[in-house]
């Protein structure tokens, strides 16, 4: 799960800035790139609102790639959304 400390993804303008970080923090302190590769294995499906769905397209479309990989991606929403991901 990712979320901000009060509970949301992205910001009220929809930006996720916050989640834009280097690898290495205070002290020197860096994240592991294995373990964060074998998290991501550990993984079976990604659950998310339309929301953060519609920023990842975008971030697709920007070139980034589509971060979920071939792992199932569930959207849950109340609305119709565009239907580009491999029929999502």
């Amino acid at each position: 799960m990712a979320a901000s400390l009060d509970g949301f993804i992205a910001r009220k303008d929809g930006r996720v800035d916050w989640l834009e970080t280097q690898d290495e923090f205070a002290g020197g302190v860096s994240m592991d790139p294995g373990f964060v590769e074998a998290f991501l294995k550990s993984i079976d499906c990604y659950v998310m609102g339309s929301r953060t769905y519609e920023t990842a397209l975008r971030f697709e479309a920007q070139g980034f790639g589509w971060s979920y990989g071939d792992k199932p991606t569930f959207v849950l929403t109340t609305r119709d959304l565009p239907r580009t991901r491999n029929n999502v």
